[in-house]
């Protein structure tokens, strides 16, 4: 039994540029991500890649192996390079490229080998480049899409079929007498590896489209600039939370926060100084909060923060916390200036038989934070809520 090695040549040829094309398909669409182009020209060098090596039947032989094995050699570090940008751990760009052309010359220098030795030397150092993006997934992206992980698996088949192929060249140099002839070990062992590679970048296009998913489910749920919940996950979660602390009979603390003259800040130092303390005031208060806690960007410069199994005493300690903290915040604006801020707070606690909606709890809280804002700013006010409260509709 044998594989036609210029059939197998030909078919991973059709393979690779059907893969091209789907990249380029899905870079026009939904996916514009720099990795998954990188990924593209990576497929398009196998292409290369294998045109130039059945290519040597009209091609001197040197051209065909030098060519052919620099494209191939080239596809296989930008998928490399993709993949370590793609959970962000990018290795020097300059260390890949130095990489490819010892690569590149090293099979300049093999050209007057045998055939054998000089495809056991090729895997192997096909394997060698391999490595650093099996790693990479194994290392670092194993717990990020679950698509990478079939990549990594894929990668990882690759890498152990090509060193199978460098000891089978080794230890049956003649069937390796001639690249194109049909042998068993020697067509098997190539078509597993770059198969499995073709595997990998089906399977980069499921990890890019499912990380293209997952942000823009967060971007629904989400306020792009500091992070938090928006408005209507805030209202959501609110009213799932006093409804789980009624059946726990567990009382919810629920606090609006605006930051104090936030106009003023944006006319004086401009509109990004806005922004910074916007993410200085966020990340100041999640600092403070327990995994169970949610602060929630109810607009502009009103936030909505919501306390689970959380009493009157206990909210009003961490508010009062927040507020010492952030008045002690300083910002830099773009032009170097510092500049300060504060913050007031609206609290309303509903006990687990107050019988709030979350509207209702929503509207007590507002009016509060409307009490602290006209009895002079930073500062904390409660709105008192009595058991059994009758419930508007």
């Amino acid at each position: 039994m044998s594989l036609d090695i210029p059939t197998l040549l030909l078919a991973l040829l059709s393979g690779y540029l059907m893969l091209g094309l789907q990249l380029l398909v899905a870079r026009r669409g939904a996916l514009r991500q720099p990795e998954l182009g990188l990924w593209t020209w990576g497929s398009w060098g196998f292409v290369l890649g294998f045109a130039f090596l059945g290519a040597r039947v009209v091609l001197p032989v040197w051209v065909s192996v030098l060519l052919g094995n620099a494209f191939l050699f080239g596809g296989i570090l930008l998928y490399v390079i993709a993949l370590q940008r793609f959970v962000r751990q990018p290795w020097p760009a300059a260390l890949h490229w130095l990489a490819w052309l010892a690569a590149v010359s090293w099979t300049g220098m093999m050209l007057e080998m045998p055939l054998h030795e000089r495809t056991a030397w090729l895997s192997l150092a096909y394997a060698a480049l391999l490595f650093p993006g099996v790693y990479t997934v194994f290392r670092h992206g194993w717990q990020a899409e679950a698509s990478l992980r079939a990549v990594g698996v894929t990668l990882g088949i690759a890498m152990i079929a090509l060193v199978m192929r460098g000891w089978h060249a080794f230890a049956s140099p003649d069937q390796y007498t001639d690249l194109l002839r049909s042998s068993l070990g020697q067509g098997l062992t190539f078509l597993c590896a770059f198969l499995s590679l073709m595997g990998a970048g089906f399977g980069f296009v499921l990890a890019s489209f499912e990380r293209a998913a997952i942000a823009m489910e967060r971007l629904a749920s989400h306020d792009g600039l500091t992070g938090c919940v928006n408005r209507s996950s805030t209202d959501d979660l609110l009213a799932h939370l006093l409804e789980r602390g009624r059946r726990e009979g567990s009382p919810v603390a629920f606090a609006m926060l605006d930051l104090d003259h936030f106009k003023q800040i944006n006319d004086q130092y401009g509109h990004q100084s806005g922004d910074a303390s916007l993410l200085a005031f966020a990340s100041e208060v999640r600092g403070r909060l327990r995994a169970s806690d949610v602060l929630g960007r109810m607009g502009g410069e009103e936030f909505g923060l919501i306390l689970p199994a959380t009493d009157e005493p206990g909210a009003l300690r961490l508010l009062e916390q927040i507020r010492e903290a952030v008045a002690a915040l300083k910002v830099q604006s773009r032009d170097g200036r510092s500049f300060g801020m504060t913050v007031s707070a609206g609290l309303v606690v509903a006990a687990s038989d107050s019988g709030l909606s979350a509207d209702r709890v929503y509207a007590k809280a507002d009016k509060a934070l409307y009490q602290a804002k006209h009895a002079g700013r930073n500062r904390i006010e409660r709105s008192p809520v009595s058991p059994n409260q009758v419930v508007d509709s």
